[in-house]
């Protein structure tokens, strides 16, 4: 799963003086009350999940078809695991604003986590890959989606991709990266990357993307992964973990 939590936050942040706020959603004003949208906001940077819903509700009653409002409402559904709850959230910020590659990754990652919505992951991360090709949790969402589907091939290219977009390299640093990359993030991204070698009983490509989430982000393998490398046939053996 990746959730693009704060990404779309600060739309209101700059420029909104009075307690109102005039934007242009899909070509139509709409009016935004600015105090509720900051206490919101800053109730879901601080992580209050409950009571940023709470919030965001007294936004959204201001202003129903605020696209916004309703992403991060699902977001904090999301980041609680409420996934039915969130999933009908996400829907309607698409609804309201169609061509947001945000809302659309999001919507497509949290498909995969519902029951039967394989279609619609696909049809929601496509259409987000189309507006925004060089996002790598597009990719990333999109090599799990291929995974379930059992399409190897295609989840590796979109977990590779994934990989390359983050993985910004540099001869100046210890661990070869620049300083900028996000370390967590590529950890789990090689670790999809080496899920996908694994399908493709790749298994000592599978275990160099293991040793670079250790050695290179310093990040722990979960010991499962460590071991379906292991249970193969191999001439390299396991590298030492600890």
């Amino acid at each position: 799963m990746a959730i693009v939590a704060l990404a779309m936050l600060g739309a209101l942040a700059s420029g909104c003086g009075g307690g109102g706020k005039v934007i242009v959603q899909n070509g139509e004003q709409i009016s935004v009350n600015r105090t509720k949208y900051l206490k919101a906001l800053d109730l879901q940077r601080k992580q209050d999940w409950f009571n940023a819903l709470k919030e965001w509700d007294e936004v959204i009653k201001d202003e129903p078809r605020f696209a916004l409002a309703h992403h991060n409402k699902a977001v904090c559904y999301d980041m609680m695991n409420f996934v039915p709850e969130a999933l009908a959230e996400y829907e309607l910020a698409r609804r309201y604003d169609p061509n947001n590659s945000i809302t659309l990754n999001n919507l497509g990652a949290i498909y995969l986590r519902a029951d039967n919505r394989l279609n619609s992951a696909f049809d929601a991360l496509q259409e987000a890959l189309k507006l925004d090709p060089y996002r790598p949790s597009i990719h990333y969402n999109l090599a799990a989606a291929y995974l379930t589907s059992k399409d190897f091939d295609k989840a590796l290219m979109h977990a590779d991709t994934a990989v390359d977009l983050v993985a910004a390299p540099s001869k100046e640093t210890e661990n070869g990266l620049q300083k900028s990359v996000d370390l967590p993030m590529l950890a789990r991204y090689l670790l999809r990357q080496a899920e996908c070698h694994i399908e493709r009983s790749e298994m000592d490509k599978a275990r160099k993307a293991l040793e670079r989430v250790e050695k290179q982000c310093r990040e722990k393998v979960p010991a499962d992964l460590w071991a379906r490398v292991g249970s193969a046939e191999s001439t390299e053996e396991v590298p030492p973990r600890g």
